[in-house]
């Protein structure tokens, strides 16, 4: 187990990845012995039977061929399942190379050798669409990160294996022979395929579903156009990756052929000089591509291989110039076919493939389909092209070819760069595709809101003395329409009438005149309209008659927070609830100067207030916006500990469902802060989705969180939503938030004496009440204590557990307690007493109203 366990961690597996992974490189492994021998052996003999001038022609040829191949598959992807068009494929490429390997060749035609030659652009085709493509579907976005470079580790072997055994074989067996082991690798390669199909049926053949007509019907149009620059870019990246191996290659081979002549000495070289590009590619994936990725993301892997080969590629044409082509010049050009075969594999493709990620999963078939048959094909055709008229001119040399090279790198370097604030922005319009949902619930809450204003009757065109009339009448409808009409009647004096209306005992009265204070906008009647902010049931409508009066009504609302001292937290939360939909400068100073207050709660609707507002924390408030921030990514990583602790616990037990709902609290606070401090309304979003159970969307929430985030925060907030189990979790933030192993019992208590800032009466009341079954040590002090809160949830919890564990301290409590009967406490202490039982608790109540 514990092996097992260092194996997962040294290679950045979960549990339950295993299988799925061993399968990948397994085929990878196979995969990669075909393609390294089939690779070695034919270029040999294509470069001992034909000149240079005729490699341009095999670019060509190759290129044409991988495209008719790409347009037939295009075909048949609209007709053939995913999984057998993988069947189909590699039926292909088992076949055609058979034929080739098997047929006999008595007179030696060289020609077989071009077609082989041609073949490994087939292999390169296929296994494109075959492995890749698969492993785009059944890994996640946050999985491909991880593993991608991982999982072709197989390929990796195998090429170091078979090219440094290729010299040694060639000493027994011919070159043309040892193709034969090419052709078994294949086999076992389509076994494995079957597989990989059977285990993961249903997620290859995920079908293409018609885009719903709904009313974001137009805002889905929009993010579709705004991709096709993504696609452009995807496209020429590819072209340029093919391009760039076709250039490379041809000089390095003209090169090579010059100093070894002979095929067998020829093919020992390439084995040796590919062998050690594999054990250098095998260190960078075991040791660099995940720091890369962790620390970067995919910025750095996505221009690496441009900008090493715009560095060796400037000191060829620099040294050539100045001392001709001579054997460093050589060295040059291998340097450039080393990155190549280096850096390309083990980071510019595995990171290539993660730029399909945020490609809807039925659609990225397709795409790589048109990437393999398309711009790939045309990366072999344009060199080709390039190269055969080039080397018809006489005067040009290997020196004009490098120059001309930098230029074309130059290009590919900056779409490289470009083509990261299109990926950005791919995973913005995947984000903004999921939070689809959350605008239509926010909608249809909205208008449930509307449709709850109370029913009052209508108002009608009648004279002051009327109006007076009816402000007295002993008929309540009567006493309604009046206020309605008083708020619309435009006289200085109606506010008179309305003060006594808003002291009427009838609720529909009252809410009238409420209603009428409001459009009537006299400065007299708001503080009567802040009075029944804090009434439950006059606090909506005193609240939508407030937000009739608007902004001149936020200095007085200030005021009236300032004198409130002995105000309790809900009320002075309330008013500020009331500032932020207000809005306006005054509201954004008056949220500006409490963003230190000294209640927790209070900050937290500061703080949603100035996002709500877009505001934009300045120097000076920055790093209070950091200690909060701090604050809270601490009490979300001793959630993470507590939850860690209580692992023993089902999943729906009061206690864990307590704790989810804090986690659910505090996320939301943590990206209102990040907003703040980045002035970014995207937080909003990525806030509602990351608690979401997709672990697809949440992959890519996360990748857009690490592009987003400030680096003073990044390294505290990222781990947090990491795609990590919770103790790799919790290790990964012990750095900055060391937390400690302890007992049920004893996290029990450390959440009963958390700081009342932090957390909700819910959790603290569910933990008092998990005491009747955890209580080595004797928790009266703990429960005598807790009983004096002035919380009717953690105080009837705390006096029914004291009760059962202890019921002489309970009764001596009660007996002191009756000293002072109007006390709450008494009232609590009395109706547990009175055989109340754990059903009746308020604690059991609360839990399956959120259940």
């Amino acid at each position: 187990m514990n092996k097992r366990k260092t194996a997962y961690k040294l290679f950045n597996m979960q549990q339950g990845e295993g299988k799925t992974v061993l399968l990948f490189v397994a085929y990878s492994l196979f995969m990669g012995v075909a393609v390294a021998v089939f690779y070695t052996c034919t270029t040999s003999l294509f470069l001992t039977n034909f000149n240079r001038t005729q490699l341009p022609l095999a670019f060509i040829a190759g290129g044409l061929l991988v495209y008719g191949l790409g347009l037939l598959v295009r075909q048949l992807h609209h007709r053939l399942t995913f999984v057998r068009m993988n069947g189909y494929l590699l039926t292909f490429l088992l076949v055609s190379v058979s034929c080739l390997l098997l047929v006999p060749d008595r007179e030696h035609n060289k020609w077989l050798y071009f077609v082989l030659f041609l073949w490994n652009r087939v292999f390169v085709f296929v296994n494109g669409l075959t492995f890749w493509a698969t492993a785009a579907r059944i890994f996640n976005f946050q999985q491909a990160k991880r593993l991608f470079s991982f999982i072709s580790m197989g390929d990796v072997i195998s090429s170091v294996l078979s090219y440094f055994s290729v010299p040694i074989l060639l000493s027994f067996i011919p070159t043309e022979q040892l193709l034969l082991i090419s052709l078994f690798s294949l086999l076992i390669c389509a076994g494995l395929m079957i597989v990989i199909n059977k285990r993961f049926h249903e997620q290859l053949n995920i079908a293409r579903k018609p885009q719903p007509a709904s009313d974001y019907q137009q805002p889905q149009e929009t993010l579709e156009k705004n991709s096709q620059l993504y696609y452009q870019l995807l496209y020429f990246l590819a072209f340029m990756s093919v391009f760039a191996l076709a250039y490379v290659e041809f000089m390095f081979t003209v090169e090579v052929k010059e100093v070894f002549p002979n095929k067998e000495i020829l093919a020992s070289f390439l084995g040796i000089f590919f062998g050690i590009c594999s054990i250098i590619e095998a260190v960078i994936r075991a040791f660099l591509y995940n720091r890369l990725i962790s620390a970067y993301s995919i910025r750095v892997g996505v221009v690496m291989l441009p900008l090493c080969l715009l560095f060796s590629y400037m000191l060829t044409a620099i040294y050539g110039t100045i001392f001709g082509p001579t054997s460093l010049f050589i060295a040059f050009i291998a340097l450039s076919r080393f990155f190549m075969s280096s850096v390309r594999r083990s980071i510019s493709e595995p990171v290539y493939q993660v730029l399909f990620q945020p490609i809807p999963a039925a659609e990225r078939s397709l795409v790589q389909s048109k990437v393999e048959g398309g711009p790939k094909a045309l990366g072999n055709i344009m060199p080709g092209v390039l190269l055969l008229g080039l080397n018809s001119l006489s005067f040009i040399t290997m020196v004009h070819l490098s120059y001309i090279f930098l230029v074309i790198l130059i290009f590919w370097a900056i779409a490289a760069f470009r083509i990261q604030t299109e990926y950005r922005k791919m995973l913005r319009n995947v984000v903004l595709r999921s939070s689809v949902y959350l605008r239509k619930i926010t909608n249809v809450s909205t208008s449930a809101q509307t449709d709850a204003l109370p029913n009052l009757p209508q108002a009608s065109n009648s004279s002051f003395d009327e109006m007076v009339r009816l402000a007295s009448s002993a008929n309540a409808e009567n006493r309604a329409r009046a206020a309605l009409e008083l708020g619309h009647s435009g006289r200085y004096y109606a506010y008179i009438q309305l003060q006594t209306l808003l002291d009427d005992s009838h609720p529909a009265v009252r809410k009238a005149a409420i209603i009428a204070a409001g459009n009537l906008r006299k400065p007299e009647l708001w503080p009567r309209l802040f009075e029944h902010l804090a009434i439950d049931r006059y606090h909506d409508t005193a609240r939508s008659a407030l937000l009739t009066i608007g902004e001149p009504v936020v200095p007085a609302l200030v005021r009236f927070f300032n004198e409130a001292d002995e105000q309790s937290s809900a009320a002075q939360i309330r008013i500020i609830e009331l500032i932020n939909e207000i809005g306006g400068h005054a509201a954004l100073r008056f949220l500006r100067t409490r963003i230190n207050h000294p209640v927790q709660s209070v900050r937290d609707k500061v703080f949603e207030g100035l996002h709500r507002m877009n505001h934009r924390a300045t120097v000076t408030e920055r790093p209070h916006l950091l200690r909060e921030l701090d604050d809270q990514v601490a009490l979300l990583v001793w959630l993470a500990a507590t939850r860690l602790d209580m692992n023993s616990y089902p999943k729906q037990s009061p206690i864990i469902r307590a704790l989810r709902n804090e986690k659910q609290l505090v996320v939301p606070k943590i990206f209102n802060l990040l907003g703040v401090l980045c002035g970014d309304d995207r937080f909003d979003v990525i806030g509602e989705l990351i608690t979401q159970k997709s672990d697809e969307v949440k992959g890519y929430l996360v990748e857009l969180l690490s592009n987003l985030l400030p680096a003073e925060v990044k390294n505290t907030v990222l781990p947090l939503f990491s795609d990590v189990p919770l103790p790799e979790k919790l290790r990964l933030c012990s750095i900055n938030y060391p937390q400690q192993r302890l007992s049920i019992e004893e996290r029990l208590h450390d959440i009963i004496n958390k700081d009342f800032n932090k957390l909700t009466p819910w959790v603290k009341a569910v933990a008092i009440r998990e005491l009747l079954n955890w209580h080595e040590t004797d928790p009266t002090p703990i429960l005598v204590a807790n009983a004096a809160s002035s919380d009717k949830l953690i105080a009837e919890t705390s006096f029914y557990v004291l009760r059962i564990l202890n019921p002489s301290r309970f009764a001596e409590l009660h007996r002191m307690l009756l000293l002072q009967p109007d006390s709450a406490q008494c009232a609590i202490a009395d109706y547990v007493a009175n055989e109340m039982t754990e059903a009746d608790l308020l604690v059991l109540q609360n839990d399956t109203v959120c259940l």
